[in-house]
């Protein structure tokens, strides 16, 4: 099978199993990753944007935007696919995204999440760094 990106609309049971895999490592609570995820498909601001391959979701980062950028949060890659290209993917992506939206730059704000590994794959993928967070210019 192909791996493909998009915007999750609406939940089903093999979504909701494999989010809660993918977050896992972030937050251990299943109860709680499964009532944020609930949420977040609620919420008109943000989308839950996610890579599949063989039927499974296995990454996936949550985006909104302003009127220039596309905020980006949330980055994961199941940890038995990780550094096959799927990070990368959905990044590039997001990026078409943001270019299809003509917003300026996306941004991924600096939290406790961005840990140096994902400091130094976001500078790879042509992210610069700045204070308090790593920016693509779209231009």
């Amino acid at each position: 099978m192909r791996l493909s990106a998009f915007t999750v609309t609406e939940s089903t049971p093999q979504l909701l199993i494999d989010i809660t895999k993918l977050y896992r490592p972030y937050q251990h609570d299943e109860a709680e990753i499964k009532n944020r995820f609930e949420k977040l498909l609620q919420n008109d601001s943000q989308a839950l944007f996610v890579a599949k391959f063989n039927d499974r979701h296995i990454g996936g980062l949550v985006m909104q935007h302003d009127a220039a950028a596309l905020f980006l949060s949330c980055i994961a890659v199941r940890d038995i696919t990780q550094q096959r290209g799927v990070g990368k993917y959905l990044i590039q992506q997001a990026i078409a995204h943001a270019k299809s939206q003509q917003l300026e730059t996306v941004t991924v704000i600096k939290t406790a999440q961005v840990t140096a590994e994902l400091s130094a794959f976001l500078i790879h993928q042509g992210f610069t760094e700045q204070d308090s967070a790593f920016n693509f210019n779209c231009a």
